[in-house]
């Protein structure tokens, strides 16, 4: 919906080292498509910043009937790192533009029919239907590539969070190699609620530094979410 905010802290080897949000900003026309404005921003703090500052700030336009991403923006500053790029999805002729905004460059990708971006990702699986566990498939766009990519859904569990609460809650493994938003290379869970809601509440990753994880701030989660059983 739209002004929904999940905002996340994150930690590595628990020491805090940023913060971040995913924001659904407003409804627009694009491409004379209705579609949903979404913004992820990641951030490093003081400690972080000192030796490997991180700047991130991404956006994604879904279309409002087939929540398909029309517009794809990155925006990244990671160490010495830089990336701006525009890419643009024409879902008719299955081809995605992609255009570098630092050196020009223009290269077209071959699309499947039904594909998502990094961020369309997670609000096309929160729309999906859950039957306990099982394995959805998807087609992920990502660093001008198409990655086949599995979700591995484990069955619901308990997950308590400290002063948060606990929560009915599924893990969710994705199984693919690509390089990913912050997380260049390793293994990602999410623990998402089991409701209608689909909060992602946790998301672990492995990576060659060690372990990075993110937890959704308790101002981002409604008193009244089904998938809470105490407070």
């Amino acid at each position: 919906r739209v002004g929904e905010r999940l905002s996340f802290h994150g930690r590595w080897m628990g020491i805090p080292v940023g913060h971040g949000w995913l924001e659904v900003k407003e409804l627009v026309e694009l491409e004379g498509r209705r579609a949903y404005h979404i913004e992820a921003q990641g951030h490093s703090n003081e400690l972080l910043s000192a030796f490997y500052p991180i700047e991130d700030v991404v956006h994604s336009y879904l279309d409002v009937e087939t929540l398909q991403p029309i517009r794809f923006e990155k925006h990244q500053r990671e160490g010495h790192y830089r990336a701006d790029e525009v890419v643009t999805f024409d879902h008719a002729a299955r081809i995605a533009t992609y255009r570098s905004l630092l050196n020009g460059s223009v290269k077209e990708i071959e699309l499947p029919a039904e594909v998502q971006d990094l961020i369309s990702a997670l609000y096309w699986f929160r729309n999906q239907p859950l039957r306990g566990e099982e394995a959805l498939a998807l087609n992920l766009y990502t660093d001008e590539k198409i990655y086949p990519t599995r979700l591995d859904v484990r069955a619901p569990f308990l997950l308590e969070l400290l002063k948060r609460g606990t929560f009915r809650c599924v893990e969710v493994e994705p199984q693919a190699s690509f390089k990913g938003f912050l997380v260049k290379r390793g293994r990602i869970w999410a623990y998402v609620t089991a409701d209608a809601h689909r909060l992602p509440l946790l998301v672990k990753a492995t990576t060659p530094w060690g372990q990075m994880t993110a937890i959704l701030d308790d101002a981002s989660i409604p008193d009244t979410l089904p998938s809470r059983v105490q407070r």
